[in-house]
């Protein structure tokens, strides 16, 4: 599979989403001003029709009108039927022209005989007893409606009857017809287009029922389209719909304009462009359809401002893409740089270098990332630091598990001392144990390297002094306490502790066998460390205090002699067996209230005054180990225990700053801060006191 850059998926992450969004926005916009364009379309043609409709039936009556001030002349009688040549019939219907504004005029006499028509002599002597308007007019009755001139030209039509009076009744007759025709054309088309914005055709159907254009708004270049578009049209439609506003009812026809319905709404196109139209038939006076006429809207010019806002939605699709494109680049780089050298960092260090500097990077999470290498090359430096400083000089070989400074040589002069005693190598702890040598010695028992017959591995064992069940009844509740307390904590820098066992009579605890050398003897036989090696032990033992803490269990007994440092520079913090539970109240635990359990050298002030203890006072003892580790020396120092507790109740000591000034005074400070009097004055947990070391590097 081709493998994408972080740059190029950035940028098709983002191109994906953007065209997204613009498809999205096109495909609704488009659909609302598809819907907005028709509804204004159907607002339109609804006007247009309307429109043309009041053009059709002005027209009328002002051809009306014209007409029959014409025939109300009494000497039109006398004139027209009294001449036999018929000349004065034909000059009249020129008359009636000029009278009416029409087309042409022709004058009918009562048995339906064309006497005259203005613009044909030789219609003189022609039948129109078949026209519907001539027998309405001679019935008496004005009639209307269209007609067709010479296949091709459609006419509105307007005949009245000639009336004479007759003296003896003092009434009126019909004496003939005069009939009006006003040509429907391009200049109807024209004035209607420009009123309402929209194309008008009208058309005529021919003797064969084909339409022809009879006159339109449209370019002379589209009539053949357009007049395909109407035969088409024509022959599709089947069914009606109630007729647009503005068109005549058909129950009106002799007195109105004489349309037929108007079709249903339709899309054609002319010239390329598309256009919603409807069709509107045009009735003779015997309701037959001569014609009609096509109101057009054009779709493309109400889509005119959607498709300018699509150009520019497309335009700003593409600059989008573009600057898409450019911050991915920049992005990516922004990225990439440093991930490359937080790469290039970690393959160093994968090599031993941890030298590697590390750019800052802001509160981002390159930059979160990038502060966690940065500390992880710090302490790997540092224990790089510690690690050397154990290989330059004799660092101790023995496996210790739990401090002392008693000898352990002398401890093993007797190898067949008695059960309940020390015991010797070579003895065994029940069935399962076998003593190899003894490491040491503590407050409450021996501790001895052995190997687990069951799992073939090896164990430190510790075990509880006769002596201290027989002086303190609790001793042994406090040895289970201390087993039960001590499996709650799993830490790469706390010795873990396995099981608690009895045999003949002799309890013991089973843990972690750790190879190293305490910290105690490592200052001894060193002096003090340098602040480089000084500070991943720091760090580490801030780690095992946190994890103790948050499970609930203080240690008490925090010293340089319960700390081992393994040879690749780890870090364990050993012997809780005089921890208990944080939230144990004194009267509820297993030592006599006001009993101090602990070394003196590296107590609280509160633990010494036997008061309730929280996690406070093992960082009091954990800044007393720092100073030890600095300065090679105890804060405070004297000839009995009296003494001592007198001066750390009292006294404040010189700071690691004072003795050796190469120490640096934020170091110094927090030593001091964690080893303050008041606890309130100290780092609140474990976790800050690491913080706080953190930050030096």
């Amino acid at each position: 599979m081709p493998r994408f850059g972080l740059s190029l998926k950035i940028f098709l992450s983002t191109a994906a989403i953007v065209t997204a969004l613009l498809v999205a926005t096109l495909v609704v916009t488009s659909a609302s001003a598809r819907a907005s364009a028709e509804h204004a379309i159907d607002r339109g043609l609804s006007e247009t029709n309307a429109r043309i409709a009041e053009q059709l039936q002005a027209r009328q009556k002002e051809l009306a009108k014209g007409i029959g001030v014409w025939a109300a002349n009494p000497m039109i009688v006398t004139t027209v039927f009294a001449d036999t040549t018929g000349n004065n019939a034909y000059d009249q219907s020129g008359e009636a022209v000029a009278a009416s504004g029409a087309r042409w005029a022709q004058i009918i006499d009562t048995n339906a005989v064309v006497l005259a028509r203005s613009d044909d002599r030789g219609a003189k002597g022609g039948d129109v007893s078949r026209s519907p308007l001539v027998v309405g007019a001679l019935g008496g009755n004005a009639m209307s409606g269209f007609g067709v001139t010479g296949d091709s030209v459609i006419v509105q039509l307007v005949a009245l009857p000639i009336l004479k009076n007759l003296n003896s009744t003092n009434s009126q007759s019909v004496a003939g017809v005069i009939m009006g025709a006003l040509q429907v054309g391009d200049s109807l088309a024209k004035a209607i287009g420009e009123a309402t914005g929209s194309e008008v055709a009208f058309y005529v159907i021919d003797k064969k029922g084909a339409p022809h254009v009879a006159g339109a708004t449209v370019a002379a270049a589209d009539r053949d389209a357009l007049q395909q578009e109407v035969r088409e049209r024509m022959s599709d439609t089947t069914t009606t719909k109630p007729r647009a506003a503005g068109v005549p009812d058909s129950s009106k026809r002799k007195k109105a304009s004489a349309m037929g319905t108007t079709s249903d709404r339709t899309d054609l196109s002319l010239g390329g462009k598309a256009y919603i139209g409807q069709m509107t038939p045009l009735l003779s006076a015997a309701g037959a359809p001569v014609g009609g006429f096509l109101s057009l809207r054009s779709l493309d010019a109400e889509l005119a401002p959607y498709y300018s806002l699509r150009k520019g939605l497309l335009l700003t699709g593409a600059l989008g893409l573009i600057v898409a494109f450019l911050l991915s680049g920049a992005i990516t780089r922004q990225i990439v740089r440093p991930v490359q050298a937080l790469v290039g960092a970690t393959r160093r260090a994968a090599d031993g270098d941890y030298a590697a500097e590390i750019p800052a990077h802001g509160d981002d999470e390159i930059g979160t990332l990038a502060e966690a290498v940065r500390r992880l090359l710090t302490d790997l430096r540092e224990k790089q630091a510690l690690v050397d400083f154990l290989g330059g000089g004799r660092a101790m070989n023995t496996a210790t598990v739990v401090g002392g400074d008693s000898d352990a040589t002398q401890m093993m002069q007797d190898a067949r001392a008695p059960v309940g005693g020390i015991l010797a190598p070579g003895q065994s702890l029940g069935v399962r144990y076998d003593i190899k040598a003894l490491l040491g010695a503590g407050g409450m028992g021996m501790v001895y390297r052995a190997v687990d017959r069951e799992l073939q591995e090896v164990v430190a064992i510790k075990t509880l002094k006769p002596e201290m069940l027989a002086q303190d009844t609790t001793a042994l509740e406090r040895f289970k306490s201390e087993i039960r307390l001590a499996r709650k904590i799993s830490h790469r820098n706390v010795v873990r502790t396995h099981d608690l066992g009895e045999a003949r009579g002799l309890y013991f605890i089973t843990m972690e066998f750790v190879e190293g050398t305490s910290l105690k003897d490592l200052v001894r036989q060193r002096g003090r460390l340098p602040v480089q090696v000084m500070l991943p032990i720091a760090k580490q033992l801030c780690r095992a205090l946190e994890v103790a803490h948050d499970a609930g269990v203080i240690h008490r007994d925090i010293k340089p002699q319960n700390m081992v440092v393994e040879r690749n520079g780890t870090l364990k913090v050993m012997d809780f067996g005089i921890a208990r539970l944080a939230s144990r109240a004194p009267q509820q635990g297993l030592t006599a209230a006001g009993m101090v359990i602990g070394t003196p050298d590296y107590m609280s002030p509160e633990q010494l005054l036997g008061d309730e203890l929280d996690a406070r006072a093992d960082i009091y003892s954990a800044g007393v180990v720092l100073y030890e580790c600095l300065t090679g020396r105890l804060p405070f120092e004297a000839t009995s225990p009296i003494a001592l507790i007198a001066k750390v109740l009292e006294e404040t000591p010189p700071t690691p700053h004072e003795l050796f000034d190469e120490i640096p005074i934020s170091l110094s400070s927090i030593v001091m801060r964690a080893m303050a009097k008041e606890r309130d004055s100290r780092p609140a947990s474990a976790e800050l006191l690491h913080d706080s070391l953190e930050s030096l590097g």
